[in-house]
């Protein structure tokens, strides 16, 4: 009798008897009012409390971690999460203005082709030994328009570089030369190079030391290399197929490969338009002629099976 006592009813067959469904019951119980716990005898204490809200009172400029760190100093051992929620409660948390990341401010935006030019290298392993792959980009449309492979890089081989590419763009023949951004190696910073850029009527913007966002598409696009073709091999076994593989994938970025801050467009396509108003209205275009096809078709198929039906 006792066992049978102490198992009780079942809860769901006390709520079907009454009539009353389990979403009602569980309502009520959240509904139900709680024993207030205990207070932690690490709890804040109001004279705590009070010195937070005093010291923003006397000093409003301060904020909420500055506070905590002053407080600690006065003998108060006051989180800065707990300064915050405080001075949260009673409206005294304002938004503190901050300068904008300089990285995120374009001092540097092309609107036309070979307007701003990027040059800089990066390691390769060929047959275990180390070389360097040189390229040159232009950051209107992400074209490489020259590259090379070399044992080191020197003066010599930075001015190999910008000769080549300015001839293959016919500069010569142009009014507006392009503004070179490199970093401060050694071969940018050479006399020779520097006599180089002025005798093609170029202008050079050295990057800031450790600053790699000031040639940040140069450097994406290693990245891009690296991930798509370098490291794909832990080692070209010479020369000469590392020259034959890489020229491909160069060729293959250029002319084929879809570029996403380009509308998906290729570089080569773009550097040759030479215009991102025409090429924003191609892409306009040729999305509005993909919906209407699709709408084309869609109405097709719509037709086609009505028919079937009344046949």
């Amino acid at each position: 009798m006792e066992d049978r006592y102490a198992k009780g009813i079942q809860k769901a067959k006390t709520l079907r008897s009454l009539g009353v469904s389990r979403s009602t019951y569980y309502g009520w119980l959240k509904r139900t009012p709680r024993a207030s716990a205990s207070i932690s005898i690490l709890a804040l204490t109001e004279v705590e409390a009070r010195a937070v809200m005093k010291k923003k009172q006397a000093e409003p400029q301060l904020s909420h971690r500055r506070i905590s760190g002053v407080l600690r100093q006065e003998g108060y051992s006051v989180s800065p999460s707990t300064c915050y929620r405080i001075l949260k409660e009673r409206g005294w948390v304002w938004p503190q203005p901050l300068r904008e990341a300089p990285w995120k401010v374009p001092h540097f935006e092309p609107f036309r082709p070979n307007q701003i030019w990027g040059e800089d290298w990066t390691v390769l392993t060929i047959a275990d030994l180390r070389y360097y792959l040189l390229a040159l980009m232009d950051y209107f449309s992400r074209y490489i328009l020259a590259w090379g492979i070399v044992p080191t890089v020197t003066q010599k081989e930075v001015q190999q570089l910008l000769t080549l590419a300015y001839f293959n763009e016919g500069l010569e023949r142009e009014e507006h030369k392009p503004m070179l951004r490199a970093d401060l190696g050694s071969p940018n910073t050479a006399r020779k190079t520097r006599r180089l850029i002025k005798d093609l009527e170029m202008l050079l913007r050295l990057s800031r030391v450790h600053r790699p966002t000031d040639n940040a598409r140069q450097e994406r696009w290693f990245r891009t290399a690296k991930q798509e073709e370098i490291y794909c091999y832990p080692t070209y076994p010479s020369l000469e197929l590392a020259r034959s593989s890489i020229g491909d994938y160069i060729r293959y970025y250029n002319e084929k490969r879809p570029h996403q801050a380009l509308w998906n467009y290729t570089p080569a396509f773009v550097h040759r338009l030479g215009n991102k108003t025409q090429l924003l209205d191609l892409y306009r275009e040729s999305t509005r002629m993909a919906k209407e096809r699709r709408i084309s078709l869609n109405r097709m198929k719509k037709e086609t099976r009505v028919v079937c039906v009344n046949y």
